[in-house]
């Protein structure tokens, strides 16, 4: 271990006794001889101000507390001068600092800086005349030109008295990239009344990408994503780089992703597949240097760390994924590498060697990075204390995850010391921290970034779109094989099942070495022999559609969300058609621009294979092709060279006649017939490439007009790809079949119980028995077992009826037991599900012919798209209404109470890319991340009736013992008659007065 060289102002390298020391030199910095300190390089820094009180997390897009600033530093040294440059407009009208101020970014001349700040309307500060501060976080750019460091001029970019600007940067040629939760695309107006998506955990207004002019004028929306894009950046090559939180079924998790900066090419760039879970701020190191082709990032977990975790460099050049490669050429392991010296700790929990956030490489050929770093500390009874003085019995107890949440709160220590991060100067080669800048107690230093040139990339050129389909709205997407996937065959050959290959089928989809010698996959589907009807393989593989769906935000401000929802993590879907998939995998469709879509590949019968767990996206006219359904960079498409223009000669002759170099089978029908790119609302398949017996089955499912009337829906038909559970699939297990309908055999709580009746949660009870599981039965004590979750005691539940998270991305419908019975097939259903729902008995009925064609078919949309209980969570029926409960008294008295009572439990919890097996967060949808926008708006979703207060969910589960659901000998943390339950409890009856 090095040790503290004062005269060098240098930090060790993260020992617990180091760490201690750093803090120390932090505060009082090294001396040279002459008195001064350089922290090896003059170079000024301008970083963000916060207070502590204030929570961060990946999941708060704009986190807020008053008392910020932004401050610029004359040098990179503890003993520079420091200003503060933004108090005067951050102050209120009595002259508190009521303010806050975040993201600081600096122009490529180094003349100016942009940064944004959210300033109190009550400051008496003016803009050309009119007041500065709107009370919202709005950009700003502070010019150097002609003062100089400390005598610049602001301007303010953008005024918004409704909305949050957060994160901008400079673009190369002029304007910005910032993010914000304004939704100009992806809003609802109705009336007077503006409803705005919120993310995936019901919480936050989303934060997309926008771009805008030097002036702060044309403003325009370039990012869809059903959850928050943060950290815009932008690379050498002009892309913008930056985090997107993936948040579908399983997958919830932070990866880097770049676009150009109108929106088009939007692809992840590394991290969605990659161990870790939240890789925030991702900048470029030094071009220069060392790491070129590297890009910084800090990783951690989904909460709990206020934002802090180990700083990572990643090979973003040579690796796709961690041990991806991008071809042969490259070490098969590798991508991402932690780079100090002592490993921080990037999940929850304790850090032994603190947390660090926000780094910055600077573009001097040392690649040092300035970044922000927090000691391990945690509280002994109120008081702040490094962990090195931490006795071995509180360590254990502080990594105790058996500790119940009563116990820990009454621990007399806590790991809830302020994030006092303070500003230090890294250098990886000699794994040195240099103490730059100390907070006030209270605050904490972030943020940080150098105020120097840099080169400027070109701008990059627009995208050529199509005139005509972005006068319609649309864009295009072809895929050039749905057979080009992952080493992870994650639509590959795993994803069948026996009973999906027809006879004289060995295997679904025939396999061979990749054409390209820089591949690294050791085989890839045999396109050659997929597309030959000559060839058996032809007609082996189920894969014959392709479903598109749309991901519908629930609205800011409405009540009962949640049980409109349901018991599941996906968010409401709509469906917006069908097109089939070519022999060689290959498909081409238009879909709506600006619209998140999830693309899934659908079997013979109906039945989705996998699930997409990425929303896409499209920019109005372009088109976008996709290799497969794989990461990028394994290597070529497999769908090219000479497997392209391979024709077989059984191909039908006219088709094939026409076919061009480079074209897939799908581009060369989409050519010759346009009408084929318009999605079809019903599945409908004709072997158009083979003749005679070597045609594959032609395949029709329609909700009514199926060629044997039988197969029609003789309950309500979905309407505008919307799948309701009330609606549309509990009508089908009372409709009468005579002496087969199925509540006459399934109308049993201690078994399945499939009527209509309404359970306590608000729901139809058959909803409740698909989808959660029956208590595991201990055999010894006839007890249900039971198991710890977040320190406490809950039973344990066994498999389900039917899947909602999507295990191992397999297709719902063929994952759920559910599934295989009504095909009387068994598909991807778990063995614990098939011994927990054995087979029916043998005779009358035959559960397999029970359903027609149409109701399998609404049955198997309904499990793909997640076990939602609405989709349309405007449908008659639905409890969702907008809410008349005050922001402003959730604030005051409501927010403490979850704080202080509930949120130590319910916080975000995401999963790592590289293994999206685990439901790691499921059954905890009530999440609480700490900030007031976010609590307010996840809160109203578990209020049902706000006439009927002890009913919904906010009330019923926390009054009532065992808590959480299903727990053993576990109180109630707010029991009915408390004080804190009357508080909530007259809160909500206040919007019954308002009603």
């Amino acid at each position: 271990m090095r040790t503290l060289t004062h005269k060098q102002g240098r930090i060790a390298a993260f020992g617990l006794a180091a760490v201690a020391a750093a803090v120390l030199a932090g505060c009082s910095g090294g001396s040279t001889s002459d008195g001064s300190v350089t922290v090896e390089g003059n170079v000024p820094i301008v970083y963000a101000k916060r207070s502590t009180a204030m929570t961060i997390n990946p999941t708060n897009g704009s986190p807020f507390a008053p008392g910020g600033d932004l401050i610029l530093r004359e040098k990179s040294s503890p003993s520079a001068p420091e200003h503060n440059l933004t108090s005067q407009f951050t102050r209120d009208a009595q002259g508190v600092a009521n303010g806050d101020a975040s993201d600081p970014e600096v122009s490529y001349d180094g003349k100016k800086i942009v940064f944004t700040m959210k300033c109190p309307a009550t400051n008496p500060a003016t803009i050309n005349g009119a007041p500065a501060c709107t009370g919202r976080w709005n950009i700003w750019e502070y010019d150097m030109s002609t003062g100089g460091l400390t005598g610049g001029s602001f301007r303010r970019l953008t005024a918004s008295t409704t909305d949050d600007d957060v994160d901008p940067a400079y673009l190369p040629g002029g304007g910005f990239v910032f993010s914000s939760n304004r939704q100009g695309l992806t809003k609802t107006v109705q009336g007077n009344q503006t409803f705005y998506a919120l993310d995936e955990y019901e919480r936050e207004r989303v934060l997309q990408l926008h771009t805008m002019d030097k002036d702060g004028g044309a403003i325009t929306q370039i990012s869809v994503n059903a959850s928050h894009d943060r950290n815009p950046v932008v690379r050498s090559n002009g892309e913008i780089m930056f985090s997107r939180w993936e948040h579908a079924g399983i997958r919830n998790r932070f990866a880097i992703f770049r676009v150009k900066p109108d929106g088009t090419d939007m692809f992840v760039l590394y991290g969605s597949q990659s161990p870790g879970n939240s890789f925030l701020h991702p900048r470029e190191m030094d071009p220069a240097g060392k790491y070129k082709g590297f890009v910084s990032s800090d990783l951690m977990a989904l909460s709990r760390t206020q934002e802090g975790g180990s700083l990572m460099f990643i090979d973003a050049a040579n690796y796709s994924e961690y041990n991806t490669p991008a071809n042969k050429t490259v070490a098969a392991v590798g991508g991402q590498t932690e780079v100090t010296e002592k490993a921080l700790n990037q999940n929850r929990g304790l850090s032994p060697y603190g947390r660090i956030t926000t780094p910055y490489p600077l573009w001097d050929g040392t690649d040092r990075v300035l970044l922000a770093y927090r000691p391990c500390e945690v509280t002994r009874n109120g008081t702040v204390i490094p962990c090195a003085n931490l006795t071995a019995a509180e360590r254990a107890s502080l990594e105790d995850e058996t500790m119940s949440r009563a116990e820990r709160a009454a621990a007399a220590v806590q790991d809830n010391a302020p994030a006092a991060y303070s500003i230090y100067m890294f250098d990886p080669a000699k794994q040195t921290f240099l103490p730059v800048a100390t907070p006030p107690a209270g605050f904490m230093y972030v943020d940080p970034v150098a105020i120097d040139k840099r080169a400027e990339p070109n701008a990059t050129a627009p995208t050529s779109v199509d005139a005509t389909l972005a006068a319609q709205g649309l864009g295009e997407i072809e895929v050039r094989s749905v057979y080009d996937t992952d080493g992870l065959e994650r639509n590959g050959e795993t994803m069948l099942a026996a009973s999906d290959l027809p006879a004289g089928c060995s295997a679904g989809i025939a396999k061979t070495a990749p054409l390209s010698a820089a591949d690294t996959r050791a085989q890839v589907a045999d396109l050659r022999r997929l597309k030959d009807p000559a060839d058996a393989a032809y007609g082996c593989s189920p894969m014959r559609f392709i479903r598109a769906t749309r991901v519908v935000g629930p609205q800011a401000g409405s009540t009962a969300m949640r049980e409109a929802i349901g018991e599941t993590d996906f968010e409401p879907q709509q469906i917006l058609g069908y097109a089939p998939i070519e022999p060689d995998g290959s498909f081409k469709l238009h879909v709506p621009a600006d619209t998140p879509i999830g693309l899934t590949v659908i079997d013979n019968k109906g039945r989705g294979v996998q699930t997409h767990l990425n929303w896409i996206q499209v920019r109005p006219g372009e088109r976008r092709t996709c290799l497969g359904c794989h990461s990028p960079r394994r290597g070529a498409s497999i769908n090219s060279g000479t497997v392209v223009d391979t024709l077989p000669a059984a191909l039908n002759t006219a088709l094939a006649s026409q076919h061009q170099s480079g074209e897939t089978l799908a581009s060369t029908r989409t050519r010759l017939d346009a009408s084929r790119l318009v999605m079809s609302t019903d599945m409908e398949f004709t072997d158009v490439w083979a003749t005679g017996t070597s045609a594959r089955a032609p395949v029709t499912i329609r909700y009514t007009g199926n060629a044997n009337p039988a197969d029609d829906l003789r309950t309500a038909v979905p309407t505008n790809g919307f799948v309701n559970y009330p609606d549309h699939v509990q009508p089908l297990w009372s409709r009468d079949r005579g002496t087969n309908t199925c509540t006459n055999c399934h109308a049993d709580p201690a078994k399945l119980d499939l009527r209509g009746t309404i359970s306590g949660t608000g729901r139809v009870t058959s909803y409740e028995e698909l989808v959660l599981g029956d208590p595991v039965i201990d055999p010894a004590t006839g007890l249900p077992q039971t198991r710890l979750r977040d320190g406490e005691p809950e039973i344990v539940r066994g498999a389900a009826l039917v899947e909602t998270m999507a295990p191992g991305v397999f297709g719902m419908a063929r994952a759920s037991r559910l599934g295989e019975i009504i095909f009387g097939e068994n598909l991807k259903a778990s063995a614990a599900a098939r011994t927990a729902h054995p087979n029916p008995p043998a005779g009358p009925p035959d559960h397999s012919t029970l359903l027609n064609l149409a109701e399998k078919r609404v049955v198997s949309e309904w499990m793909d798209l997640g076990g939602q209980y609405y989709n349309n969570l405007a449908a008659n029926g639905s409890p969702v209404r907008v809410a008349r409960l005050s922001q402003t008294v959730f604030e005051s008295a409501v927010f403490p109470i979850l704080q202080s009572d509930c949120a130590s439990c319910h916080q975000p919890n995401g999963n790592s890319g590289a293994a999206q097996t685990a439901q790691s967060f499921a059954d905890n949808r009530f999440v609480l991340a700490g900030s007031i926008e976010g609590d307010y708006n996840v809160t109203l979703t578990m209020i049902s009736d706000v006439c009927n207060g002890p009913s919904s969910a906010l009330l019923r589960r926390p009054s009532t013992a065992p808590h959480p659901s299903g727990a053993t000998g576990s109180a109630a943390p707010l029991p009915a008659g408390g004080a804190k339950y009357n508080t909530i409890a007259s809160w909500i009856a206040s919007g019954c007065q308002t009603q």
